[in-house]
């Protein structure tokens, strides 16, 4: 059947004179068919013409052609011309590889249209199902039904239709059933009602066919090389040339890794593997160790025996006997019932003669008629009999380490290592929970410290700084001094911790907000003027130093001054290179460039840059800044607008535009950047050089992928931008030029709202949950800025809840909290910690503070207050703002304490003044020609949206009021 009828040819004869085509000075020919949107319907153009018209809701472009969507029907068009291959009339339609084969499906049956000839098959099918074979042999689909046959996507037809069931199946070679990276290779079998076939993949030959047998499938089994096939009621295996290696003569058969399959026969179980029926099938109970596939065991009564496969040797044990690693069991001997240790295939290696075993999970223990205890070697270590007996163990830390205690004396045992120390008198092991590590304090003052794994730290001395410094740790007082090297002294106070910046050279020392410089010998240049702890990203160093030339910048802090400097350290000498105005600090990296922003406590930022070989202030009262990946650029805001800069933030634009978006083409070297004018808010292109590339007189410039994700990836066929005016869409190209325009709209678009209710309008829960501060007033000016320190952010805020300056600082608020009980003094306390927060609820909550509480208590009251924070996944903490889920608690534990007070009073929200977290959360209640506007491609035209966005906003003010009322009600 040829799906191409006149019908579709007078369609398209009408297509090709449609009014909506506006003809461009730069129309360009597209190598293949481009898509186009009118009235938020999909068309597609070839640059000159309009090929289709508008009447398509979605497409998917493979190589050579175009699925359409059209009423929830698929059809197909040629990517080149826009030929109607098929009309949307499908329910389901794929091309795999984007080949020759289409597979199509209406109701229940699928068909297959050739796309050499455009013919779609006159069989029907139930179900149809590609199979990637290999890279040289590509894939082929199988279509099943009555009659069933196989078809490679290039075209050629592999298996004829055949009156039977057909099965792909994949195969390993019989030698290597036990290497779980082996090559498998796929075959096709039919099962028809006389015999069992099966095919070569790749050329549809006949391999062989076994009369009166039928498969057995093995869909998402274990690895095999035999086919499970069913004859006369009973099931059997067969190799790949269609030999049986096991008749069909048992009642089932079941596969199992490493090779292995489990017989069940009327008497019982067995077990069959290689060739070999390694136990006839007369067992309560079979089984293999995954381990060491050499090792396998019957069950008879309350015996449990266990084979070598390769030594052909049996050991029976007591039901219950426990596999411990390699070839060893530990179980007890069936006559005595006493435990030892065999190793199948060997001998006992530890005698039978112990009356009882304990463990896991600590460890196996061996227990002697005295109670005295002897632990069993871990896993990998060789199995032997006991050298060493103790009387009780103490876990430290994990299950990896134990100290063990026999009679006075105390040693130290380490599952990787064995025995570390042997047990003495007035030893003292304890594990330190700040490190991990265990630290043994030996009889003659000596202290040792053991990683986890049980290897002396000592012994690959990480305490070394340079040359002339090392820093010592102080056991119990949670901190580290600078020593000495030479006179093992220590030349400075104890701090939290001590490293050595490999990048400046310089060595830091941690204490609390502040830190310490020294030099590599031992110079303190932090006197009057401290480092302030500032991170540039979750991932970075606890303290930000900046490296240019000789010299190392950073942020300082001084007695007397509220804010931040930035500082210099040169030549051994530290200076302020700044006044102390900053509230908070953050470095980025711009091809190579380093850029710091400092914000003063206004919001507003200096941009500090290189120039030479010094770090200096190259912009002040800036208001807005933004970079991103692969953009070798800085957007800045200044007072008069944005402008575009090189890293070295040298200016190359000079509009002072609205706003400016970097826009990144895929698969192309650069991208451009969309600029917006003051006056009229219409939009232009400009180069990422600052050159103005078109005019500011489009509504919207936007990336190709962005309005239609289905061409993300094809930047050599696919013009990089679209444009919208209010009434034209089109295309530009990368030096601006425009390449296509055709009608926007040609009729008013239908707005429409949906119910501004609570339970209809969750994006109202949303925001109040993740930013409450959008649409609440809460009586005092709390904020939460774009960019800047989220520390910083929080501590103003929380200032401001104990009554406190709203730039009182991080340590007068923590001050504040002792002094009121809410969290415990500690005086190594540097930030806010889960339960410092926690605890910081409570008293919001409660009215009371939580000091009577231990930190389990205050922990289970937080969950069930459902406020700790859900934490997984590298992605997480790759991302992670402590500060901000500190915030988001604050807030929801604010909202709870002003329930009902009448203290919170919902925003009145305006169009000229809407946020984009405001104008988010409105926008998914706003619906235009029956879709979600916020799942337009493109925005409407600016008067159009003006319109849409009042109407919309005047009746979230009406029921701002019910809204926040009703989020109450559910705190």
């Amino acid at each position: 059947m040829n799906i191409i009828t006149k019908t579709a040819s007078l369609v398209t004869a009408v297509i090709l004179g449609a009014s909506t085509w506006t003809s461009s000075v730069h129309a360009a020919t597209f190598s293949q068919i481009q898509p186009y949107t009118t009235d938020y319907k999909i068309g597609f153009t070839d640059g000159n013409k309009l090929v289709t018209q508008a009447i398509y809701d979605d497409f998917e472009r493979s190589s050579k052609n175009m699925i359409v969507t059209k009423g929830g029907k698929k059809g197909i068009l040629d990517a080149r011309t826009g030929k109607e291959i098929t009309p949307a009339i499908w329910d389901y339609i794929d091309i795999p590889e984007s080949k020759n084969i289409a597979i199509v499906q209406k109701g229940g049956w699928f068909q297959y249209i050739d796309l050499k000839t455009n013919k779609l098959s006159t069989m029907k099918f139930a179900g149809a199902h590609p199979y990637y074979l290999s890279n040289e042999q590509g894939t082929a689909i199988m279509f099943l039904g009555k009659s069933s046959m196989v078809i490679h996507v290039d075209g050629k037809v592999l298996i004829p239709p055949v009156a039977g069931k057909l099965t792909m199946v994949q195969l390993v070679a019989p030698d290597q059933t036990e290497n779980k990276e082996a090559e498998k290779k796929r075959y096709f079998v039919a099962t028809t009602p006389k015999e069992l076939i099966m095919y070569d993949p790749a050329s549809g030959k006949k391999l062989f066919a076994l009369p009166k047998a039928e498969l057995i499938p093995n869909e998402g089994g274990p690895d095999t090389a035999y086919l499970k096939v069913r004859s006369g009621g009973k099931e059997g295996l067969i190799d790949r040339n269609g030999k049986y290696v096991l008749e069909p003569k048992y009642n089932a058969l079941y596969i199992w890794n490493n090779g292995y399959f489990q017989v069940i026969g009327p008497k019982g179980q067995g077990l069959w593997k290689d060739g070999r029926m390694l136990a006839e099938p007369i067992y309560k109970e079979v089984g293999f160790e995954h381990n060491n596939p050499d090792v396998y065991y019957t069950v008879s009564g309350d015996v449990i025996t266990y084979h070598s496969k390769s030594k052909g040797t049996s050991h029976p044990l007591k039901k219950g006997a426990q596999y411990l690693h390699g070839s060893y069991v530990l179980g007890q001997d069936p006559k005595t019932n006493l435990y030892g240790v065999l190793q199948v295939g060997g001998g006992t290696v530890i005698p039978f003669a112990y009356p009882r075993a304990e463990g896991p999970p600590a460890a196996r223990f061996l227990v002697r008629s005295d109670g005295k205890k002897a632990i069993l070697p871990g896993w990998g270590k060789d199995v032997k009999e006991p050298d060493f007996w103790f009387d009780s163990y103490v876990t430290l830390g994990s299950y990896s380490m134990l100290s063990i205690k026999d009679g006075n004396k105390i040693g130290l045992y380490s599952e990787d290592e064995g025995l570390v120390l042997s047990p003495v008198e007035n030893r003292i092991i304890r594990h330190e929970g700040v490190t991990g590590e265990v630290l043994v304090t030996e009889p003659d003052g000596r202290v040792l410290r053991y990683s986890i794994s049980g290897k002396q730290i000592e012994a690959v001395n990480p305490n070394t700084l340079s040359d002339d410094l090392t820093k010592k740790y102080e056991p119990g007082k949670g901190g580290a001094m600078i020593v000495d090297r030479k006179t093992n002294q220590p030349i400075s106070k104890l701090y939290q911790y001590v490293y050595m910046d490999s990048d400046t050279n310089l060595i830091v020392a941690m204490d609390h907000d502040w830190a310490d410089l020294y030099t590599p010998d031992g110079k303190l240049l932090t006197t009057e003027i401290k480092v302030a702890v500032w991170k540039s990203g979750n991932d970075g160093p606890p303290l930000t130093l900046i490296k240019v030339a000789d010299s190392v910048y950073t942020m300082g802090v001084r007695a007397g001054n509220v804010g931040m400097a930035m500082i210099k350290v040169d030549d051994g000498q530290l200076q302020a290179v700044s006044d102390f105005v900053y509230r908070d600090a953050n470095q980025m990296i711009v091809q190579n460039q380093k850029i710091v922003m400092t914000a003063w406590l206004d919001g507003t930022q200096d941009v500090w840059a290189q120039e030479g070989n010094q770090l200096v202030s190259k912009l002040t009262s800036v208001k807005g800044f933004h970079t991103e990946s692969y953009f070798d650029r800085v957007l800045i805001q200044s007072t008069t607008g944005w402008d575009v800069y090189s890293p070295q933030l040298l200016r190359l634009s000079t509009g002072d535009y609205q706003s400016m978006k970097y826009m990144h083409v895929y698969d192309l070297k650069t991208g451009a950047i969309a600029y917006q004018d003051k006056k009229t808010g219409l939009y232009g292109l400009m180069s990422l050089e600052g050159k103005v590339l078109t005019a500011a007189k489009y509504e919207a410039i936007l990336p190709t992928s962005k309005v239609f994700p289905q061409v993300w990836s094809e930047a050599d066929v696919q013009t990089p931008y679209v444009f919208t005016t209010k009434d034209q869409f089109g295309y530009l190209d990368q030096g601006g030029q425009e390449q296509f325009a055709t009608r926007f709209l040609t009729k008013k678009p239908v707005v429409s709202y949906s119910p501004i209710t609570f339970q209809s309008f969750t994006a109202y829960s949303d925001t109040m949950r993740q930013r409450p501060l959008e649409l609440i007033d809460f009586g005092k000016p709390y904020s939460w800025p774009a960019g800047g320190n989220s520390e910083s952010h929080f501590f103003a805020n929380l200032a401001l809840y104990l009554n406190l300056p709203k730039d009182a600082g991080k340590q007068a608020v923590l001050s504040e909290l002792v002094s009121k009980g809410i969290i415990k003094a500690d005086e190594n306390r540097s930030v806010m910690s889960d339960e410092d927060m926690f605890r910081v609820a409570y008293f919001m909550a409660t009215g009371k503070t939580s000091q009577a509480m231990t930190t389990p208590q205050v922990l289970e009251w937080a969950q069930k207050r459902g406020i700790v924070p859900f934490r997984e996944g590298m992605s997480y903490y790759m991302t992670m703002n402590l500060y901000a889920e500190y915030q988001h608690i604050l807030m929801t534990e604010l909202m709870r304490s002003l329930k009902g007070k009448k203290v919170l009073k919902p925003k009145v929200l305006t169009t000229t003044s809407l946020s984009d977290a405001q104008q988010q959360m409105l926008t998914t209640a706003l619906i235009v020609n029956g879709k979600p506007a916020n799942q337009l491609p493109v925005p409407l035209p600016q008067a159009e949206w003006q319109k849409a966005i009042q109407g919309l906003v005047n009746q979230y003010n009406k029921q701002a009021a019910q809204l926040l009322a009703a989020y109450e009600a559910k705190l």
